[in-house]
């Protein structure tokens, strides 16, 4: 084997050295996925032999940056309430605003949440941040194990060590960080809150045995099913002191009328709920908006501001039209037809990948039809980051071949401190597993490779 390779390519040579037993491997691989928890409602979620590799620098990159826009999230959602002025960067309506007025008992709004974007080399761009209910977590760590524990593998592992990570101790953690700031005193009963019919269903399920094997005792629960008497919430008979909450706040507002129960229990403090409903103030794409705006560097730290302007694409709100360039709303269009080829376009609220549309890949009278739509609705414009790619291990004819894929990179933030990853990997620009993409966890090398 080349040790002057780092490991990704190490990996695929180690792959290529043992080119006879890979077809076998990668097919106990995915029937070790139909059998577990891999699964985005009825189907497996595409992955592959594969982690992405990442080595101690890009690894100590990703750790040196996590606190920051932790820090700086948490503000922009405090800044709804200390700055008037800007509330209208939030764009809520009457039951919105009712809903984040409620005050979790918590200092912090944003305990658990995900960074979505690009990693090459030690070029890092988040895309967007996900501060609501962030999914794939669970995923990650169900995906690595089955990596590591793949016979194959064992001798690779042992002259290339990576680190293994236990992505949902580290939510465990900020769970029980976050009861015992609430007030909590004894091991909380826990409930992993989203509707009945959620795909990421198997997920939750994983975390439910997870936090179990831990000692606590927990249950998957829709919060239409739930009930609230004598001062207490609870699911059929299992009293919930601890909600670990994974439905949308869009999809809480949506079905307002249905979850009233739940709402009191939240509004009273019988629950500690993470993350609270406020996150939600943090993770529209307008927030990047902001935070890529030199007119609000006032309300950060030189470290916040410079971990902003190194690692966040340059994005603006369509709404912001009249001064947006040169202050008329016909500049605005002229430079989004001028710039085509250098922007994409993303509604605000969406997290799916659903209606993203990347301008060097979009027909002039689409683009144009696109703006348009944009104009009338709650959209941003952002500036196109290349995409870096990796290979992936694939069976072609019952031998081992390599594929090219798009990757894009999530990192996890739990209670203020990196938790690992996973990675995205589609054929596609948009990467979204609801897109038809799949995943691969996030590994990090022991030692560079590179002797």
């Amino acid at each position: 084997m080349d040790l002057s390779r780092n490991v990704d390519h190490a990996y695929d040579q180690y792959l290529t050295k043992h080119v006879g037993l890979v077809p076998q491997a990668i097919a106990h691989f995915q029937e070790e996925m139909k059998q577990g928890f891999v699964k985005f409602g009825r189907f497996t979620i595409p992955s592959f032999l594969k982690a992405h590799f990442i080595t101690p620098k890009q690894e100590k990159l990703l750790k040196s940056v996590s606190d920051p826009f932790y820090s700086v999230l948490n503000k922009v959602t405090s800044l709804y309430f200390t700055e008037p002025a800007l509330a209208s960067h939030f764009r809520l309506t009457g039951d919105m605003e009712e809903l984040i007025k409620i005050d979790p008992g918590l200092s912090r709004n944003v305990i658990i949440s995900r960074f979505d974007g690009f990693l090459e080399g030690e070029s890092l761009k988040f895309l967007e941040l996900n501060c609501d209910s962030p999914s794939g977590i669970g995923y990650a760590d169900m995906l690595e194990k089955i990596i590591f524990e793949t016979e194959l593998l064992s001798d690779f592992f042992k002259e290339f060590p990576c680190k293994r990570e236990e992505r949902s101790a580290k939510v465990l953690s900020a769970l029980l960080s976050a009861y015992e700031e609430f007030g909590g005193y004894e091991n909380p009963t826990i409930a992993i809150v989203d509707w009945r019919t959620v795909r990421t269903k198997a997920e939750l399920e994983s975390f439910k045995t997870f936090f179990e094997e831990k000692g606590y005792k927990t249950t998957v629960a829709d919060p239409r099913d739930l009930r609230y008497k004598g001062g207490k919430l609870y699911h059929g008979n299992f009293k919930i002191d601890l909600v670990y909450r994974r439905v949308a706040f869009l999809e809480i507002v949506e079905k307002l009328e249905e979850i009233q129960d739940f709402i009191k229990a939240y509004r009273d403090r019988a629950i500690c709920m993470v993350n609270p409903l406020r996150a939600f103030l943090a993770t529209s794409k307008e927030v990047l908006s902001f935070l890529t705006n030199p007119a609000y560097v006032r309300f950060f730290t030189e470290r916040e501001n410079e971990v902003k302007r190194e690692h966040l694409p340059w994005t603006r709100r369509i709404a912001d039209a009249e001064n947006f360039y040169g202050g008329h709303t016909t500049y605005l269009i002229d430079f989004l037809k001028d710039e085509k080829e250098s922007l994409v376009l993303k509604p605000s609220e969406d997290s799916s990948g659903r209606d993203v549309i990347v301008g060097v890949e979009t027909r002039d009278e689409d683009w144009n039809f696109a703006i348009d739509r944009a104009l009338k609705g709650s959209w941003v414009v952002q500036e196109l980051i290349p995409q870096p790619k990796m290979t992936v291990p694939i069976v072609v004819n019952g031998k081992l071949d390599f594929a090219y894929k798009k990757v894009s990179l999530s990192v996890f933030v739990c209670d203020g401190k990196f938790s690992s990853g996973l990675s995205r990997l589609s054929d596609e620009t948009v990467i979204n597993v609801s897109r038809g993409g799949g995943l691969v966890p996030l590994v990090a090398s022991e030692e560079t490779v590179n002797r």
